[in-house]
């Protein structure tokens, strides 16, 4: 029942914070591909948990505050946005997704990208290039230092 709870944590950790969870699986003994299936599961959790929770939350918000017709405002903050968002896309929020966090990127994909088909498809596998590279990388020290 423990081990239950354990894997419970693990995967919760992988849905909200996914840089630290290979590692911290790695330590607690799991091997290669058990730290797989944990992480990606769980990262597969957070990231359909997320994107449509917050597509959700924004049509919610965009219903009871609607947007009145004004002058737009281009601030320098506004301009930042919308060129990271023109110039990297849905491709570099996924790649960045491993080091930031996976509620944040999931808002962010549901806030610009929720209407675009690839935006899954490259959450999804950026979960699994993100868990197959820190989980060997979480091997790698592990075998050095012990």
């Amino acid at each position: 029942m423990q081990k239950l709870f354990e894997i419970a944590g693990l995967f919760l950790l992988s849905s909200v914070k996914f840089l630290f969870a290979p590692s911290t699986t790695v330590a607690a003994g799991y091997n290669f591909v058990e730290t797989l299936i944990i992480t990606i599961s769980g990262g597969l959790f957070g990231v359909f948990l997320f994107f449509y929770s917050g597509k959700w939350i924004i049509e919610k918000w965009a219903s009871f505050f609607p947007k009145k017709k004004t002058e737009r405002i281009f601030s320098r903050k506004n301009k930042f946005i919308i060129s990271t968002k023109n110039k990297f896309g849905i491709a570099g929020l996924a790649a960045l997704m491993g080091v930031i966090s996976i509620p944040l990127a999931a808002f962010l994909a549901a806030r610009y990208f929720r209407y675009n088909p690839r935006t899954i498809p490259y959450l999804v596998a950026s979960i699994c290039i993100w868990s197959l590279g820190l989980t060997f990388f979480s091997i790698v020290v592990k075998q050095s230092v012990f």
